[in-house]
């Protein structure tokens, strides 16, 4: 299973970052087909989350 992670940075301190990984997406079983997918949940982040910008994404497999 692979999962979608970001790396969020405030908007107006674009030095603090964050690593999310937002647990309301689903988890894919491949790493092609997340991140075929994700692009659609980045998206959907940022609109839930306008006060910070998305860095860079990624899937990964949980834990790891």
């Amino acid at each position: 299973m692979f999962e979608l992670v970001l790396v969020i940075c405030l908007a107006v301190r674009p030095d603090h970052c964050a690593i999310e990984r937002p647990l309301s997406f689903e988890r894919y079983p491949t790493a092609i087909e997340c991140t075929h997918n994700s692009y659609a949940h980045v998206v959907h982040w940022l609109m839930e989350h306008p006060n910070w910008n998305v860095r860079q994404w990624r899937c990964e497999q949980p834990g790891a």
